[in-house]
């Protein structure tokens, strides 16, 4: 029989565009005498308000601990400031951001955004000035093309979907021999990308598939405007793909598990998120969800891995989330390329980071010439009940 289901969505008001200073450390070591360095200032831009904001608040607090522990560095040559911006994950507010940071002239390169879409809105506004954008998370594979990004200017330290989705879909097909499988997105840039990978993969591994559009809703954000969407379940599918994020994966999971569906739940990085659990009506429904995403997992085994941990749980009394490390090595990646050079400008960062090869706490990074990173790992979770409570545990690698 097929499963329909109705997804129900809560309007919220979208916030004001906010701009915010991070706190500068001026510090220079215990009985240091003072000394005049000069101070540079870097751009975040993400989701920090609304649905998806689970998504950009680690990254912006992954930047934070890279700022902190620089300003830190009694050795270093120059101090870093930290300017944010929200975006919403919104293309029809990210425009305005960029903006706001673009039109400051101190910033001189941007950690993010966050969302695939914001970032397509963003980069004709970054890209004439030639300021380096470096996003943790926005992984639409054409952002790093000559039609998106004519000026050659960003650049992303994760895989992009176009690595994923096949991951993805050869995960569902081959690992997990699922032969009918659903791949939904939420038409979103993002969603729709991954989507599509993941269905072709899928296709050339000998599954049959069926894809359907279950428009973003207003409650998650990301210029979603789908309320009270419906969509049939084929009979005969035992797995389903959803691109898209996890505010509105979770509300997805809570209607269909209802309906009767009990086979696979799947999605990538976009719901790779602790949020997805909390968002949950009943938290067992997330229960086996497998979620992948090309971020890493950051411990302690390594000394710079240790003052990032721990760094990041002072300040924030939390473990880091999703993308946080990426920011941090986004960040710092941007430090060191001012090191290198003997005026800091914005094309001359942005020159610089095309030449850099960066040992960060999640992987050596070195970007190709459009800008992709060029480590294929991706890492598959799953949602299992430890101790009493629903994780997201992660629990082997993979590539296309």
């Amino acid at each position: 029989m097929n499963h329909k289901f109705t997804k129900l969505t809560t309007l919220v008001a979208v916030g004001a565009l906010t701009l915010s200073g991070a706190v500068m450390t001026l510090g220079s070591g215990a009985g240091a005498a003072t000394k005049k360095i000069p101070t540079y200032t870097i751009g975040f831009q993400g989701v920090l308000s609304g649905g998806a904001a689970s998504l950009g608040i680690p990254e912006k607090d992954g930047t934070t601990v890279a700022v902190d522990l620089w300003n830190a560095n009694k050795n270093r040559k120059f101090n870093i400031k930290m300017i944010s911006g929200d975006d919403q994950c919104d293309p029809t507010v990210a425009p305005s951001v960029a903006t706001q940071l673009s039109s400051n002239k101190k910033v001189l390169a941007i950690v993010g955004p966050s969302c695939s879409g914001a970032t397509l809105a963003s980069l004709p506004i970054y890209g004439p000035s030639g300021m380096a954008v470096v996003s943790p998370s926005a992984t639409n594979p054409p952002l790093t093309t000559p039609a998106d990004d004519p000026d050659n200017i960003y650049f992303r330290d994760v895989a992009n979907d176009s690595v994923q989705g096949p991951a993805d879909g050869n995960y569902l097909a081959k690992t997990l021999k699922k032969t009918t499988i659903e791949v939904i997105n939420d038409a979103s840039t993002y969603g729709a990308g991954l989507a599509t990978q993941v269905a072709a993969q899928a296709t050339a591994d000998g599954a049959t598939v069926t894809t359907a559009t279950l428009p973003s809703t207003t409650a998650c954000g990301n210029g979603g405007t789908g309320t009270n969407d419906q969509i049939t379940i084929p009979s005969g599918v035992t797995a389903v793909f959803y691109g898209g994020y996890y505010c509105d994966f979770a509300e997805m999971t809570d209607v269909v598990r209802t309906a009767g569906y009990t086979g696979v739940l799947m999605s990538g990085d976009g719901s790779d998120e602790p949020a997805y659990i909390t968002d949950l009506s009943k938290a067992s429904d997330g229960s086996g969800v497998y979620l992948t995403c090309a971020c890493s997992t950051v411990g302690s085994t390594t000394a710079a891995g240790k003052a990032f941990v721990n760094e990041y749980q002072k300040l924030f009394k939390t473990a880091p989330g999703a993308y946080a490390p990426e920011s941090y090595d986004a960040a710092n990646m941007e430090f060191t390329a001012m090191t290198k050079i003997p005026k800091v400008t914005r094309k001359a960062i942005t020159a610089e980071l095309k030449k850099l090869t960066y040992k960060g706490i999640t992987k050596t990074i070195k970007f190709s010439a459009t800008g992709d990173v060029t480590s294929k790992a991706i890492y598959v979770s799953q949602v299992v009940l430890k101790n009493g409570k629903y994780i997201i545990n992660q629990i082997a690698s993979t590539t296309p």
